[in-house]
C-alpha cells in the first residue's frame, strides 16, 4: 500500500512548475512540518527567503544528523519524511520564510506557521497542529469548550501579512488543529484575501463550534475552494460541528486516533485514495463527540478549564515526553493539584463524564440501526436490480 514516502520518491523529480501543487504536496507538507522550523528560520517577512534543503539540513544538522521522534507520539518518521522530501527537485525549488512561533501558558497558545514560496508564483502557508507540548494540549481543549482560541486571532494574521508581503495564488493547508485554524483564517480574513485563496486543506481537524458558522455566506462562497479530508474511523476531525463537506480517506490502521497520523494515510498515485464512508467506528466517533460537547453548558466548560489548567501546571512537565520521562513526580503534581481543588470544583468536574457511558450507549444503538437500514436498503437495490434483468 502507498503512502506518502511513496509519493515523495515516485514525484519527487517534477517541478511545481509542471505538476502544480496538489493534495498530495498538502499531506506531506502538513507532515514533515512538525520538525522545528522556527530553529532554521527566521520568524520575520523581512527577511530573505531560506532554501528548503538548507532549512532540513540545519535541522537535521541540529538534531545531530539522526531521526529522532520529535515527540511521545510525534514519531522519528517525521524527520525521515523531512529529509526524504529534501533530496528531491520537486521540494528543493521550495523557499521557506516567516516560521512563526507563539507559546504561552495564559492563556493557552501554541501557534506556529510557516510560509513556502513555489517556483511557479504560488504560495503555501502552514499551520502546524498540535506538538508534544502540554500547552499545546491544553489549546485543543479550549477549542472544545471555548467560542474562541488566541490561535484563530493569529492565524488571520499572518495570513494578511503573507497577502501584504507576497504576491500570488496562497494555499492553506494544515493538520488537526492546523486543519481547524487554517479554514478559520480563510473564512475570517479580509475580502481582497480571501479572493486570492486557491485552495484550502483541512487535513482531519476539528469542525466549528456551532452551525452558525456553515451557514454564513462566507462558509458558501468559500466551499469550492475548501477540502475537509479524514480518515475512514476519524476521532479529531469528527469533532464540532461540520456538514457533510469531508472526503474520507484509507488509512492503514484501525484505531481513529491512530489513523491520524499523516503517514497511515493511503495514496493512489498522485491522489489520496477514498472510500465511500465512515467505519461504524468512525460515525460512533461523530455521534458520541458532538453529544458531549453540546452537553456542556457554560457552568460546566468554565470547571473544565479551571480543571485542566491547574492539572497541566502542577505536572510541572512542558510536554508528553517530559511527563513519559518523569512520569512519577508529574503524577504526585497532578495528584497535588486535584486536592488542592475545592470540593465543588471537583464534583463538578467528575460530573461532566458521568452521562458519558449513557451517551455512548444511546449512539451505539443509533449507528447500528442506521447501518442497518443501510444494508436493507443495499438488498431492496439489488433485488429490484435482479428483478430488472431476469
Amino acid at each position: 500500500m502507498a503512502n506518502v514516502m511513496d509519493y515523495i520518491k515516485e514525484y519527487g523529480d517534477r517541478s511545481f512548475c509542471d505538476m502544480p501543487f496538489g493534495e498530495a504536496d498538502n499531506v506531506a507538507m502538513c507532515g514533515m512540518y512538525y520538525m522545528p522550523f522556527e530553529k532554521a528560520v527566521s520568524d520575520s517577512f523581512d527577511d530573505e527567503p531560506v532554501n528548503f534543503q538548507k532549512a532540513c539540513d540545519d535541522i537535521f544538522e541540529m538534531r545531530g544528523r539522526k531521526h529522532e521522534p520529535v515527540g511521545l507520539i510525534l514519531l522519528k518518521n517525521i524527520s525521515e519524511q523531512m529529509v526524504e522530501m529534501s533530496k528531491y527537485k520537486r521540494f528543493q525549488e521550495m523557499k521557506v520564510v516567516a516560521c512563526t512561533r507563539v507559546y504561552s501558558e495564559k492563556p493557552a497558545v501554541q501557534f506556529e506557521a510557516a510560509t513556502f514560496l513555489l517556483p511557479d508564483g504560488k504560495i503555501v502557508v502552514l499551520f502546524k497542529g498540535t506538538d508534544d507540548t502540554l500547552i499545546g494540549w491544553k489549546e485543543d481543549f479550549d477549542i472544545l469548550t471555548q467560542k474562541g482560541i488566541p490561535s484563530n486571532r493569529l492565524s488571520i494574521e499572518y495570513l494578511e501579512k503573507v497577502a501584504e508581503k507576497f504576491d500570488g495564488n496562497i494555499i492553506i493547508c494544515g493538520h488537526s488543529k492546523g486543519g481547524f485554524i487554517a479554514q478559520y483564517a480563510a473564512l475570517y480574513c479580509s475580502k481582497e484575501v480571501r479572493d486570492r485563496i486557491e485552495c484550502v486543506y483541512n487535513n482531519d481537524g476539528p469542525g466549528f463550534w456551532d452551525y452558525s458558522y456553515l451557514e454564513s455566506e462566507v462558509y458558501t462562497e468559500m466551499l469550492p475552494k475548501y477540502r475537509h479530508f479524514v480518515p475512514q474511523s476519524s476521532f479529531i476531525g469528527m469533532m464540532l460541528s461540520h456538514d457533510n463537506d469531508y472526503e474520507v480517506i484509507k488509512s492503514d490502521r484501525i484505531l481513529g486516533p491512530l489513523q491520524h497520523d499523516l503517514i497511515s494515510w493511503q495514496f493512489d498515485g498522485r491522489k489520496l485514495k477514498r472510500v465511500d464512508d465512515l467505519t461504524g467506528l468512525g460515525k460512533l466517533n461523530d455521534a458520541v463527540l458532538q453529544d458531549l460537547v453540546s452537553s456542556l453548558n457554560e457552568e460546566e466548560q468554565e470547571t473544565l478549564n479551571t480543571v485542566l489548567e491547574k492539572l497541566l501546571v502542577e505536572t510541572k512537565q512542558e510536554g508528553l515526553l517530559d511527563f513519559k520521562n518523569n512520569t512519577i513526580p508529574a503524577l504526585k503534581g497532578g495528584a497535588e493539584a486535584w486536592r488542592s481543588l475545592d470540593r465543588e470544583t471537583q464534583k463538578g468536574f467528575l460530573k461532566i463524564f458521568a452521562g458519558a457511558p449513557e451517551i455512548l450507549i444511546k449512539n451505539t444503538d443509533k449507528v447500528r440501526r442506521e447501518e442497518r437500514k443501510k444494508q436493507r436498503e443495499k438488498l431492496v437495490d439489488t433485488l429490484k436490480y435482479l428483478n430488472v434483468l431476469f
